[in-house]
């Protein structure tokens, strides 16, 4: 099942570059989770397809030319740990961002069920149970 698991997340960050996250709709459970750390703008938890894809937008709303480039997926069971690198600019201030991150997609019956990122990849990994 994991190499399955790596692959529907795979398949929603493929989505998620060419055409947004609403693309992936098929690969998201409609009771899906997005939990924001404590420390994020919006800190918290969305549920359900409607509000993940909210705050999925709101990133795009703050940000232009949002790029997630992928650096490596890690296979933790049900889970999966996608380490990335956010490359932005500000739709405001014009400020280029650089920002390493980690992501926990966890999937049941093929469909991602939860989402929580982390600003520091290390924190992404503990919360699976992995280490750096």
């Amino acid at each position: 099942m994991s190499q399955e698991n790596l692959e529907v997340v795979r398949r929603i960050h493929r989505f998620w570059a060419s055409a947004g996250l609403g693309a992936a709709t098929a690969l998201l459970d409609p009771e899906i989770e997005w939990v924001n750390p404590h420390d994020a703008v919006e800190p918290g938890v969305r549920r359900g397809l409607v509000e993940v894809l909210d705050a999925a937008e709101s990133v795009s709303l703050s940000f232009d030319n949002v790029e997630l480039e992928v650096e490596d997926l890690i296979d933790a069971g049900d889970r999966v740990v996608v380490i990335v690198t956010m490359h932005a600019r500000g739709r405001v201030s014009g400020a280029k961002v650089n920002r390493r991150q980690g992501y926990v997609w966890t999937v049941a019956n093929g469909r991602a069920v939860r989402f929580s990122w982390f600003n520091d990849p290390t924190a992404a990994l503990e919360a699976a149970g992995l280490s750096e």
